[in-house]
């Protein structure tokens, strides 16, 4: 409340209004309503055991009507005859039958409507699903390994880049290094995943390069690696930037200072510069395992036909069976496993939250 009312005094009240509802629409549109509407669906199901009875209940009531029918058809006709005895009579019952019959066509709408609109039902049903599901589990869990293992492929790769980049590189090469890393970027996300499935396929550059060496060519496709290094090449970048930032802060004296002190380069880097770029660590592997675990058009471009992973499930269970229930059950299953991991991460790098937000 103080930093409102400070920066309603720095701004006037005409921005800081607008800063509100900024921060607000922020807040509920992109953060807390889309989630909110995904986790109601997660735990309702549509419940259609209603639908026997009622087609049974609709078939005995147009028996009814039908015998209705007939029965006034017979007293039309006694009606007609010019001998009818007790015509009072049976104009009186031929009113109530009338009326016993518009009463069931009265009815008959309401419960047909019933029959092809399913009950909703609140549970957990859609969860149990998921956790009894031996297949998907195991798609689930093939997911998250291939991303743990997408994150630490990309640390691996961009730590030594950034610190080159941030500490090593002359004030020329820096800039030029950058771009050379941002430039690839320009192109859409799905051509070069394109470009990917050509070099993996059977007869691309990769099997090439293999049968040259005297190796026989690998199925890259069908076996998973090819959707790890299309994600490492896809999200590669969203380590890098981080880790840079983290280590363009430190001061090159630590590092002078270490190496007066005798400390050998592998020392150095595990006690002074790893410690320093733990906020852009633990920012960078947070971004690329997210990233790499909600990833669709890699793993559907590259995964091959033997290949299933969870988000292709998710598509499933949307678009093809449109059971939207299950599918959103299924994507909290998975956003509840990435939150984990960003716990898990910050309880790694022992970081806080505003640690990460300078990383």
């Amino acid at each position: 409340m103080h930093a409102i009312l400070d920066f309603r005094r720095r701004y006037g009240s005409l921005l800081t209004g607008y800063v509100l509802v900024a921060v607000a629409v922020w807040m509920l549109g992109i953060i807390v309503l889309p989630q909110a509407v995904m986790m109601e669906y997660s735990f309702w199901r549509l419940d259609r055991s209603h639908s026997a009875a009622l087609d049974a209940e609709i078939e005995r009531l147009y028996m009814d009507r039908q015998k209705l029918e007939r029965q006034i058809r017979t007293i039309d006709r006694e009606l007609r005859k010019p001998d009818a005895s007790d015509a009072a009579g049976l104009e009186a019952q031929k009113v109530l039958l009338v009326g016993q019959v518009a009463a069931i066509e009265a009815r008959l709408p309401e419960m047909e409507e019933q029959v092809t609109r399913p009950v909703k039902v609140y549970g957990a049903d859609n969860y149990v699903h998921f956790l009894i599901s031996e297949l998907h589990w195991s798609i689930f869990l093939k997911t998250i390994w291939a991303s743990v293992i997408v994150t630490v492929i990309a640390a691996v790769i961009c730590y030594p880049v950034a610190y080159y980049i941030a500490h090593v590189a002359s004030g020329h090469q820096a800039p030029l290094l950058m771009l050379a890393l941002i430039v690839p970027y320009w192109v859409n996300e799905l051509l070069r995943t394109l470009a990917w499935l050509m070099i993996l396929s059977e007869n691309g550059i990769a099997n090439l390069l293999l049968r040259a060496l005297g190796l026989p060519g690998f199925d890259w496709l069908n076996a998973d690696a090819g959707v790890i290094i299309g994600m490492t090449y896809a999200y590669v970048l969203f380590m890098i930037f981080p880790v840079y930032n983290a280590l363009e802060t430190l001061d090159r004296n630590q590092i002078e200072a270490a190496r007066d002190l005798g400390a050998s380069w592998m020392r150095i880097h595990w006690r002074v510069i790893i410690p320093h770029a733990k906020p852009g660590l633990a920012v960078g592997c947070i971004l690329v395992f997210m990233l790499a675990a909600g990833s669709f058009a890699v793993p559907q471009i590259l995964g091959g036909v033997r290949s299933v992973w969870f988000t292709q499930v998710i598509y499933s269970w949307f678009y093809d069976h449109s059971n939207w229930n299950m599918g959103a059950a299924y994507a909290m299953g998975l956003l509840t496993l990435c939150i984990l991991f960003v716990l898990l991460m910050m309880r790694l790098f022992r970081v806080r939250l505003e640690d990460i937000a300078r990383g």
